[in-house]
């Protein structure tokens, strides 16, 4: 036991002290992490809120690790510095979209264009943004428009340089408000200018609280791009269907409330129509016509013939 003792200096010295301080400031690292992020998650209300400050939180303490393991090895990186370069050139041709990803990430931080809560349609798929990982982004997917523009559940990754590759519609950028059409068909005897009316005047009910906030939304897609919007009024356009007059109401209306706004029009419609004796709505009928032959064949007797001396007519 005496002779272990009085060996360890000479142990000692072999250790390899830089590792055990790497080991011991990355377990710091994740230990203060877990620390902030719990004092966020108990502190912090807001769900979005919450989720960006972790972020932050993360981003920094890994940016501050991988300067202080610069530094550490700075002498063993430089010495290596031929054969890192050739790792290098190999990974970014085999990690290429990875690579890629990773510079669209800081394309999509410093554009702005998307953020938490934005919804996108990319590919194809269009959702809510609940994530902006390194890599990747995240959505909640929003069923598209003959599906009443909800959310499904489902999540749906995109790798983040589909952002610089593919098209992207946005739908609550500058401006949350789209345009939305529904549309009326009523029969040739109806009084259409009436019905008209009706729903110039149901569209306005449902514009009028939203005209400033619509407003100024255009307002700032005219500030940031060479976009001008005109009429922001609800229009009802006429036209003449094979069964019918055709009535179109076109209207501005809250991505987020397409489908409640829908039901709302559509139930003032229909009560006001019920109080108007003078307008029907136009649908598909079907008439059939039966003929002797096909009266016997299904057992029915046929009508008595009419005409002279009991012929047939």
């Amino acid at each position: 036991m005496r002779e272990w003792l009085d060996r360890m200096p000479d142990r000692l010295q072999h250790v390899p002290w830089s590792w055990v301080a790497v080991v011991l400031m990355l377990a710091g690292a994740i230990l203060a992490y877990r620390l902030l992020a719990r004092q966020i998650s108990s502190h912090v209300a807001d769900s979005e809120k919450r989720h960006r400050y972790r972020k932050r939180v993360g981003y920094t303490f890994a940016l501050l690790v991988v300067v202080v393991l610069g530094i550490a090895f700075f002498e063993h990186i430089r010495s290596l510095g031929t054969m890192l370069g050739f790792i290098g050139a190999g990974l970014a041709i085999a990690l290429r979209e990875y690579l890629t990803s990773f510079l669209a990430w800081f394309y999509i931080l410093g554009q702005r264009n998307i953020a938490l809560g934005s919804r996108i349609e990319i590919g194809g798929m269009r959702g809510d943004v609940i994530d902006i990982g390194v890599f990747k982004l995240t959505l909640v997917e929003v069923r598209g428009e003959g599906l009443g523009d909800q959310s499904s559940g489902r999540l749906i990754t995109v790798p983040n340089f589909k952002i610089l590759t593919d098209p992207v519609l946005h739908f609550t950028l500058g401006s949350p408000y789209v345009w939305d059409e529904m549309e009326f068909t009523l029969t040739f005897e109806s009084d259409w200018e009436k019905a008209r009316g009706i729903l110039e005047r149901t569209g306005r009910e449902v514009f009028e609280p939203h005209r400033q906030e619509i407003e100024a939304g255009f307002r700032r897609l005219e500030h940031d791009y060479a976009f001008r919007y005109g009429v922001t009024t609800p229009i009802v356009y006429v036209a003449v269907a094979a069964s019918g007059v055709q009535l179109k109401l076109r209207y501005l209306t809250h991505v987020r409330q397409r489908r409640d706004n829908r039901d709302l029009i559509s139930r003032r419609v229909l009560e006001h129509f019920a109080q108007s004796p003078d307008i029907e709505f136009a649908y598909t009928t079907t008439r059939t016509y039966r003929t002797e032959l096909d009266m016997v064949r299904f057992g029915e007797r046929p009508a008595e013939p009419r005409g002279e001396r009991g012929t047939p007519t």
